[in-house]
This record gives C-alpha cells, sequence and structure tokens, in this order.
C-alpha cells in the first residue's frame, strides 16, 4: 500500500486543488460569464465526445494496463498498439461523421442554433481525448500518474478559468473560447506525450506485426473487444443524462444538472484518485496470482473511499443552502438532484474496487454482461424519469443505475473469489457519520448572519466531530498511520 499511499495522496491534493479552481468555474464563472444556454452546449459536446472516444479508442488502454507486466521487455509492441490502432479508428470516426453526422446530431440540431454553428469541434476533441486516454495508460502502467493529474485534474481547469476571465473582459468572443477550449486537450496529449518521451516510456514504434504471437494476440483482441464494450457501458452511463436532457429539455437544465453533478462528483475525486494507482497493481497480483494482495487492496480502498466520501457527501448536503446562495437565482431548486446523484456516488465509492478487480481478472467477461444490463437501465429509467420528473429524474434515474450496477458487481466478486469488501469498520463509519449529521443538525448555525462564516464554521464542526471520532475509534489504520507520521514531523 505504500506506492498507493504515497501516490494516491499526491493526486488526491492535485485534484482537489483542481477541484476548487472547478468549483469557482461550474459554480460562478460559466453561469455568469457564459449563461446557462452556452454552459450547456460546453457540456453537452463534452458529453458527446466523451462517449464517442470510449468507443474509438478501441479498448486499447485497458488492454494496455492488463497486458503491460507481459511485455517489460517487448515494449515495442505497446507503443505500435497506442500510436496506430487509435489513429486508424480516428480517422475512421471523422469518415463516418463526414457521411452521417448531420443525422446522428440531427436532434440537438433541430433544437439549437449555437449545436449547428459549433459541432465541427467534436472530432478534433474525440481524437484528443483518444490519445491522452492511451497515453494515461501507458503512464500508469509505469507507475507514473502524478503529472497526468496534474495536466487533467488541474491543466485543463485552470486554462478553462483564464478563458472564462478572457472572454468576460471582452478580449475573445464566444467562437475564440470555443477553439480555444478545444485547443487546451489537444496541448494536454502533447504534454503528455512530451513527459513520456523524456523518461523514454515512449517511442514512436510503427509497423506491424502489432502483437508478438498468436496466443497473446488472441487474448488482448479478446480483452479489449470485451473491456471496450464494459467501458463504453460505464462512460456511456455516466453521460447519457445529459445526452438525454439535451433531448427532452432546452440547454440550460443541462447546466442545472452539471452543477449539481459536480458538487456530487467531489464525493468520487479520492476514489478515481486511487484507482489509478490501484488497477495496475491489480493486474500485477493476478498475473502472480496473489489473491491475498487483492482481497487487501480490495478491503483498504473501501474503507478508505468510504471514509473520505461520507464525509464530503455530509459537509456538502449540510451546507448545499448557503453555498448555492452563490449562485445564481435559477440554480436554487436542485438540492434534490445532489442528493440522489450524491447518495449514489457515496455508494460506488463504499464498495471498492470491485468493477477494477472483475476487469482485471479472467472474469473479466463478467464486466461486459453487467455493463450491458445497466445501459438497459440507465437508458430506460432515463426515458422514464425525465419526462415526469425533469433533472431530479435524471438524477433519479442515475441513482438507481449506479445502485444496481455496485451491487451486482459485489455479488460477482464474492460469487467468484470469496471476497468481498466490508468489515465492522465500515459499520462504525457508518454510526459516526449519522450521529455526526444529528448532532450538527441541532446546532443553530442560521444564527450567523454571514453565510460565508456560517459554511466555514458549520464544516469545521463536521470535520472536528466526524476525523475525530474516525481517529479516536481507528476506523482506518492507514488513515490514522498518515496522520501519525505528518503530527511527527
Amino acid at each position: 500500500m505504500g506506492i498507493v499511499q504515497k501516490q494516491g495522496l499526491s493526486i488526491t491534493v492535485i485534484s482537489f486543488i483542481g477541484v476548487v479552481i472547478g468549483a469557482i468555474n461550474t459554480l460562478f464563472i460559466f453561469p455568469n460569464v457564459l449563461g446557462a444556454e452556452k454552459h450547456g452546449l460546453v457540456m453537452l459536446f463534452l458529453s458527446i465526445a466523451t462517449i464517442i472516444s470510449q468507443f474509438a479508442h478501441l479498448g486499447i488502454p485497458n488492454t494496455i494496463i492488463r497486458f503491460f507486466p507481459f511485455f517489460k521487455d517487448r515494449k515495442k509492441f505497446i507503443y505500435r498498439l497506442a500510436l496506430q490502432v487509435p489513429a486508424m479508428s480516428v480517422a475512421l470516426v471523422f469518415f463516418m461523421f463526414y457521411l452521417f453526422g448531420a443525422e446522428l446530431l440531427s436532434i440537438y440540431n433541430l433544437k439549437n442554433q449555437l449545436f449547428v454553428n459549433y459541432q465541427g469541434i467534436l472530432i478534433p476533441l474525440v481524437g484528443s481525448l483518444v490519445f491522452f486516454e492511451v497515453l494515461l495508460s501507458i503512464s500508469r502502467s509505469e507507475l507514473k500518474t502524478v503529472f497526468p493529474a496534474v495536466l487533467r485534474e488541474l491543466g485543463l481547469r485552470v486554462f478553462t478559468l483564464i478563458l472564462l476571465v478572457m472572454y468576460f473582459i471582452d478580449w475573445i468572443d464566444f467562437t475564440v473560447f470555443i477553439y480555444a477550449w478545444l485547443t487546451m486537450y489537444s496541448l494536454n496529449v502533447f504534454l503528455l506525450a512530451l513527459y513520456l518521451f523524456n523518461l523514454k516510456f515512449l517511442k514512436v514504434e510503427l509497423g506491424f506485426p502489432l502483437f508478438p504471437n498468436a496466443n497473446l494476440s488472441k487474448q488482448m483482441r479478446k480483452y479489449g473487444l470485451v473491456t471496450l464494450l464494459t467501458s463504453s457501458a460505464a462512460i456511456l452511463v455516466n453521460r447519457i443524462d445529459v445526452l438525454m436532457l439535451g433531448h427532452y429539455i432546452n440547454l440550460e437544465n443541462i447546466s442545472y444538472y452539471t452543477v449539481a453533478f459536480f458538487m456530487a462528483s467531489l464525493i468520487h475525486i479520492p476514489a478515481r484518485s486511487i484507482l489509478q494507482i490501484v488497477k495496475p497493481l491489480l493486474a500485477k497480483a493476478w498475473a502472480e496470482n496473489n489473491l491475498k494482495e487483492i482481497a487487501l487492496l480490495y478491503k483498504k480502498t473501501a474503507l478508505n473511499q468510504m471514509l473520505i466520501g461520507l464525509l464530503l457527501f455530509i459537509g456538502i448536503w449540510m451546507n448545499l443552502d448557503d453555498l448555492l446562495l452563490f449562485v445564481s437565482n435559477d440554480y436554487s431548486d436542485i438540492q434534490l438532484v445532489f442528493f440522489y446523484i450524491g447518495l449514489a456516488k457515496l455508494i460506488d465509492v463504499s464498495v471498492g474496487v470491485n468493477g477494477a478487480i472483475i476487469s482485471t481478472s479472467n472474469k473479466f467477461k463478467y464486466d461486459l454482461y453487467i455493463n450491458l444490463f445497466l445501459i438497459i437501465v440507465t437508458i430506460v429509467s432515463n426515458m422514464i424519469f425525465i419526462p415526469l420528473y425533469g433533472l431530479e429524474g435524471a438524477a433519479m434515474a442515475t441513482a438507481l443505475a449506479l445502485l444496481i450496477h455496485n451491487t451486482i458487481k459485489t455479488i460477482v466478486v464474492y460469487t467468484c473469489f470469496s471476497i468481498q469488501p466490508f468489515s465492522s469498520s465500515s459499520i462504525k463509519l457508518i454510526i459516526i457519520g449519522l450521529v455526526t449529521y444529528f448532532i450538527l443538525m441541532l446546532i443553530p448555525f442560521a444564527k450567523i448572519e454571514s453565510t460565508m462564516l456560517r459554511i466555514i464554521v458549520r464544516s469545521l464542526c463536521i470535520s472536528v466531530l466526524y476525523i475525530g471520532a474516525s481517529l479516536f475509534f481507528t476506523i482506518s489504520v492507514d488513515v490514522n498511520t498518515q496522520i501519525n507520521k505528518i503530527l511527527k514531523r
């Protein structure tokens, strides 16, 4: 757990700095500078491009991570896969978009002229997302995860903030903003490639064959196809709500939904940071048939993610009304949207790395079946709930999908490998969270006139009660150890 703790902590810190900047962008700058319609347009483009890119990379990122331990002395095949296959795939996407793009995007073209004006940025954005994910998989396999996190979690948000400020002071118009926003994704690809070249973790290696032998070729192609479908399904589930909101209701609602979703996504940041480190370690453990290490990673990640996630959920939920006072009045009715999505995210992080365990094991096919079922549940629930309940309906559909998803994955891991993520500490942590919440409900924070001071005081009280109780009862040995090290320094 040493590597996980060290790099995971660094990435978490970077991510939270990025989140602070992202919060400024999402909660204050985007709504007040671009307005709800243009903000909704940007989010819709990003959602569409993200979904297309998941199909376009053909499962190469996951394949590289899964089989990297088998290529220690034959990395030229990794480089060929990373450079040639995505390039051909993106070219094919461009050709298909040229032929059928107008028909495929007609459901959005008919609703909003802004979408028509800027839809040409989609394919370049897809290409940037594809190559960044592929290069990221090499970086993660080499256990170099901090710099990519700086680029994705921090760099994109800082540059977006700069663009928003330039737009606000009329240095650029919206057209320049959109194309500069696209450019920063391409710049990230260039910088990550340069970083890997400098460390000699990437070379321009072109040619054939793409695989060293027929046996490994069959395994990798089979795994790549399955993970292509599973990862695409997972992304589709997380983005389908935005796509369907854009279809059923106006672009402005995407902006409102994005604000609530962003707040809920804070709960998932530590889990994302830990997963970047844990997944290659799981692949290595499976290669060594070390089930004991896998079980240990499973329990520790679940507990540590629940500890942080529950704190964030309680903190945001109890401060939500005050936080929304700093946003435009149009965003004042998104509390339940956050609650449903936030609860779903909390459940997601609390069950640990069950999906990564399945996807890196010889049972990776199950991940496909689970995700295909999840897509059906997500689409059907969105089709039912959005027309009935609007934004809250989309949030309810997302919560239902993630609950079913994680329940099934946890059952599959336990059935196949006889391991599960929970312990007595998990129950203690839930009790600590509930006690913290009810104690804070009794304190009359409303008497504090300053909104900002009210948020700060309430957050400090939540942190002291929750973290203090967690440390006192030694909920997580890893957290207690890290705190003791910090105090000694």
